[in-house]
């Protein structure tokens, strides 16, 4: 069985877990490793243009952004 193979058979939910399991495996094991350099600009300009919305912690960010993922997946 294919890595491919079995990422296509999760869930939704099981991929997007999967894949904060991959960054931190890449974060700790790769010290070398640099993010693209377009995280900087969208970083820059959303620090330039901060939103009118009120700070959320970590984990409820992470839960509104599951759900407004979910939702367009839902009307496409």
């Amino acid at each position: 069985m294919t890595v491919e193979t079995i990422i296509k058979n999760l869930s939704a939910e099981e991929r997007r877990c999967a894949l904060e399991l991959l960054w931190a495996h890449i974060e700790r094991d790769d010290p070398s490793f640099a993010p693209p350099e377009w995280h900087g600009a969208v970083i820059a300009e959303r620090l330039r243009n901060p939103s009118p919305e009120p700070s959320l912690p970590l984990k409820a960010a992470m839960n509104e952004i599951r759900r407004r993922i979910d939702g367009r997946r839902t009307s496409s």
